[in-house]
């Protein structure tokens, strides 16, 4: 009684001999008619049984692949699946060597007891259909698992990343993946595959197959004069029907019912959709009952049939719902502990009853919530900061953050919104949070689509950085694209404020590249994950040298060198600092590469602009005013032009020496 399969065969056989007791005591009056119904009750039962049969069994697979990748040598077959081998950094040694050591873990870790649920065999593979475990053969490993129909779906996430299909046990497609031997190859198998997806991608597959003769054995229909038969969409069978039966099933749709007679006796054919995991038809149950033979059997024992249908009926009855009940309790338990994990509980457990299948679900599903704890911590350390990728990327990668803090050369950004202020001395408080909330959100989502780092808002500012703690090769040019999604989120933000007088919002944003400490700094109960060091104190300078020269989004030199050959920008200014000794050139980012030329007018100020500066450090100052109204006729509103036209224009004689650098020295922050 310590198999699950053993009580729910007990419980399907209770409820067939209430099924088949209940239909012969309403058949000793009226035979043949009677017969006919007795055969409707057969047919109702048998799809009631394999209904509730594949039910179980689906659920029990489907718990399989969701719980069993918690496990540690699951969750060792997820990393693998998403190491450097397998985006071609690794070599085919290196692989090949990972799917070995993968195969014998799986071996050790013994899935017999999974094969035996089944009464077919359990296999798992890796994220490229490679076979990694086979009950069937436990020396096979490496063989394409996606020549299977079901396997295939469960890659290509046709249904919801599952996949199923019938197979005949002879098809070489079958033996060729080292799923079955020419030992355990017998009949038909129903095949069910289902893949564990992290990050977007399917990391393992778990394929299971159940031997038709055995499904269907399992029914256990009292009911002599019915037959039943598993059929295949290419035709091919499984079963105990004649085959005049399967003949005229064929000829079926789905759930139609027809007569048959076959050496003198009525059969009625039935033909019943067996579907798999996510709902798609897979093959058919063909049903079939011998009117003649049952009538005869009414008509013998139509006497002392009524005192034992009756008998059978009402024991039936009482042990059938004792044991359903029985088999229920620690599903229902199951099931209202994943619902409780789903709405976010993950500190429920389960009580472990026996060591049946249940009771080993019970444990796996106890280790499952420890697993999910883990993760939910790193997740919430780390969710208000970055990128879902990059908490993948950290669950993969336990070393990837330190709370002492690593050296790391980042990009840092700064941004701050211009004018806001206007908005919240004309709105009411709860107006002003909405609409900063909906600016910060959308800035917010735009940092995590170029893969960066939220560190903090401030007040309507904010602090970003690039290349933590997930590597990028291109942090440079992540960080002023989204500089340039602030600038566009403002542009689409002052298009929704109406009213005669909506204020126009603009935004400051400053971009550097250096050296800096990043890492969880603070103390035990309060840490902050962000980066320190002169550099961010750079960074955050650059911001507001965007109101002295007018412009929306300034980098430093280090990071117009990586990011010239990307966007279009130009060249501002050389600055100091207030509290740096050393100069700064700083750079105007404009737009992607190719923006310039959709903008003529800025092209031609950009270009007047240049000479412009040129003179201007040349001490040639006369030369600078020309070039610089040349570019305010270009474009009147141009701030850089205005300011070092000024410049030129009350440059002092005595400047003009040799020590004269044309430098900028900002005296305040």
């Amino acid at each position: 009684m310590n198999s699950i399969r053993t009580k729910l065969l007990l419980a399907f056989a209770t409820v067939a001999m209430l099924a088949v007791g209940g239909t012969a005591l309403a058949g000793l009056r009226i035979f043949e008619d009677r017969a006919s119904e007795l055969a409707d009750d057969t047919f109702d039962e048998a799809r009631g049984q394999l209904t509730k049969m594949l039910h179980l069994r689906y659920e029990v697979f489907r718990a399989l692949s969701d719980l069993s990748y918690v496990l540690p040598v699951m969750r060792q077959v997820t990393a693998e699946s998403a190491d450097e081998s397998d985006f071609g950094l690794g070599s085919p040694e290196d692989d090949a060597n990972d799917l070995k050591t993968l195969h014998q873990n799986l071996v050790d870790a013994d899935w017999g007891w999974a094969a035996k649920a089944s009464q077919g065999f359990f296999a798992v593979a890796d994220s490229k259909g490679r076979l990694l475990y086979a009950s069937a053969d436990k020396s096979a490993f490496g063989q394409d698992t996606r020549k299977l129909t079901a396997v295939s779906r469960a890659f290509n996430g046709e249904f919801g990343h599952s996949g199923a299909m019938v197979i005949d046990a002879r098809d070489p497609k079958l033996s060729a993946s080292g799923m079955v031997t020419a030992k355990t190859a017998a009949g038909m198998y129903v095949v069910f595959a289902r893949s564990t997806v992290l990050g977007g991608q399917p990391r393992a597959v778990f394929i299971q197959g159940w031997q038709a003769r055995n499904l269907l054995s399992d029914l256990r229909i009292t009911d002599k004069a019915a037959r039943l038969a598993l059929l295949a969409p290419d035709g091919t069978s499984d079963g105990d029907l004649p085959a005049d039966c399967l003949r005229a099933a064929s000829k079926m749709k789905e759930g139609e019912r027809g007569e048959v007679s076959i050496d003198g006796h009525r059969w009625l054919v039935q033909r019943v959709a067996v579907k798999g995991l996510s709902g798609q038809p897979i093959a058919d149950i063909v049903l079939a009952y011998n009117l003649d033979q049952r009538l005869a059997t009414l008509l013998e024992g139509a006497g002392a049939l009524r005192f034992v249908a009756v008998l059978m009926l009402l024991i039936a009855l009482g042990l059938g719902f004792f044991l359903a009940s029985r088999i229920a309790l620690p599903i229902r338990e199951l099931s209202s502990a994943a619902e409780k994990v789903a709405d976010g509980d993950l500190d429920v457990t389960v009580d472990v009853q026996g060591k049946d299948e249940i009771g080993q679900l019970g444990s796996a599903f106890n280790r499952m919530t420890v697993g999910l704890r883990e993760r939910d911590r790193i997740k919430r350390t780390f969710k208000r900061h970055v990128a879902p990728d990059v908490v993948e990327y950290l669950l993969t990668n336990t070393g990837a953050s330190n709370r002492v803090g690593d050296r790391k050369r980042l990009t840092m950004l700064f941004s701050d919104l211009v004018g806001f202020t206007s908005i919240s001395e004309e709105r009411q408080p709860e107006e002003v949070v909405n609409l900063l909330n909906g600016y910060l959100s959308r800035v917010s989502e735009a940092l995590t689509e170029r893969k960066g780092t939220l560190d903090k808002y401030m007040g309507d500012g904010v602090m970003a950085f690039f290349g933590a703690p997930m590597p990028l090769e291109d942090d440079a040019l992540l960080a002023c694209l989204a500089a340039l999604d602030h600038v566009r989120i403002v542009a689409d933000f002052n298009a929704g404020l109406s009213g005669d007088n909506a204020p126009v919002l603009d935004v400051r944003v400053g971009v550097h590249k250096g050296d800096v400490i990043v890492g969880s700094i603070g103390g035990e109960n309060a840490q902050d994950y962000t980066v320190i060091g002169d550099a961010v104190n750079l960074a955050a300078r650059l911001e507001p040298v965007n109101k002295v020269y007018g412009t929306k989004v300034l980098c430093s030199e280090t990071v117009w060198e990586e990011v010239r050959d990307h966007l279009d920008g130009r060249e501002i200014d050389m600055i100091r600092v207030k509290g740096k000794q050393n100069a700064v050139r700083i750079f105007e980012v404009l737009g992607p590469k190719g923006w310039l030329a959709e903008h003529p007018d800025v092209a031609r100020c950009a270009g007047a602009y240049a000479v412009g500066l040129a003179a201007y450090r040349k001490q040639a100052f006369d030369e600078a005013v020309r070039a610089f109204d040349e570019a305010l006729a270009a474009r009147p509103t141009e701030g850089p032009s205005s300011v070092l036209r000024e410049r030129a224009l009350h440059a002092a004689p005595s400047l003009a020496t040799a020590a004269w650098s044309g430098v900028f020295n900002l005296d305040h922050k």
